[in-house]
C-alpha cells in the first residue's frame, strides 16, 4: 500500500483534500486495494497526515460520490467499482476523471494553442483593458478514440501565460488553473442549451446534421470574482448524459 508511503505537499497552493484524494484514487487504480477492501480510517488518516477532519472526510466523499469508495453503517469505508453507464459531466471533474471513471481511455488532441487578440465580447466577458490579449485553446476530446466533445477556451493572457509550458494534450488546464493561487476556480456559471449538430461538429465529432447536441458556455471565477476562462463546449447529445446534483431552494416548477 502506497498510501502510508506519501506525503502532502504544503508548499504547493493545490487543497490538500484535493491530495489526498488522488493518493486514494492512485492506490485504488493501481490495485494497491481491491474491490471490498476497507480503507484506512478517518482518525488513520488524519493522524498520518496530519490534517484535520473535514479535510479528510471531504476527500472521501468526492470518491463516494464518484463512485470508488462507499461507506457502511458502523463497519467503515470500502473500495467498490464505479457503475459502467454511459458518461456524464459532474461539476469541476476534468474530462479525464470523467471517462477513466467509466473504465474508457480519454484521450486529447489539441486542435490550436495561440495567443489572439479577442473580439469585443470575449474582452467583455474576461474584463479585459484595450490591448491586453487571450490564449485561445481548441481542443478534441475521445473515450475509447470515440469523438465525444470539443472545448473552445479563452483564457487571459496576462494572468494565464504561464499554462502556456504545459501540454494539453496530457493536462487538465482545470487543474492547473488550480494549482495557482491567483487563479484558483471558485465559481463557474454554466448555462445548457440543446440545438443539431453545426458543420463544425459534423467534421469533428463525426455527427450526421440532425444529431441532437448539448451546448455548454461556462464562465469561471475566482474567489474575488476575476474571470480566468471563457469557454464552449460542444457535447454529442447520443452519447453523453449529464448529471447535476443541487440542493432545492424553491418550487422548481
Amino acid at each position: 500500500m502506497q498510501l502510508f508511503n506519501k506525503k502532502l505537499d504544503r508548499n504547493t497552493p493545490i487543497p490538500l483534500y484535493f491530495q489526498l484524494k488522488n493518493i486514494i484514487l492512485e492506490d485504488i487504480k493501481n490495485q494497491e486495494f481491491s474491490v471490498g477492501d476497507l480503507i484506512p480510517t478517518e482518525n488513520e488518516l488524519v493522524e498520518f497526515y496530519n490534517i484535520s477532519r473535514s479535510t479528510v472526510r471531504q476527500a472521501i466523499s468526492e470518491l463516494v460520490q464518484e463512485g470508488w469508495l462507499t461507506r457502511k453503517a458502523s463497519k467503515g469505508t470500502f473500495v467498490t467499482k464505479p457503475e459502467q453507464r454511459s458518461s456524464f459531466i459532474r461539476s469541476f471533474e476534468p474530462f479525464y476523471q470523467q471517462i477513466s471513471r467509466l473504465g474508457k481511455t480519454p484521450r486529447t488532441e489539441l486542435i490550436d494553442l495561440s495567443v489572439v487578440a479577442p473580439t469585443p465580447e470575449i474582452a467583455q466577458k474576461l474584463q479585459l483593458s484595450e490591448g491586453q490579449k487571450v490564449i485561445s485553446m481548441f481542443r478534441r476530446r475521445f473515450a475509447d478514440d470515440i469523438p465525444m466533445v470539443t472545448f473552445e477556451n479563452y483564457i487571459p493572457y496576462d494572468l494565464c501565460s504561464f499554462i502556456l509550458s504545459y501540454d494539453f494534450t496530457t493536462h487538465s488546464l482545470y487543474e492547473l488553473l488550480m494549482t495557482n493561487a491567483r487563479t484558483q476556480i471558485a465559481n463557474t456559471k454554466t448555462i445548457v442549451s440543446a440545438m443539431n449538430a453545426s458543420p463544425i461538429d459534423v467534421k469533428l465529432l463525426n455527427v450526421k446534421s440532425s444529431t441532437p447536441m448539448l451546448y455548454f458556455h461556462n464562465v469561471s471565477t475566482t474567489a474575488d470574482g476575476t474571470v480566468v476562462d471563457y469557454a464552449f463546449a460542444h457535447y454529442r447529445g447520443d452519447l453523453n448524459k449529464f448529471e447535476f446534483d443541487d440542493s432545492p431552494k424553491g418550487e422548481a416548477f
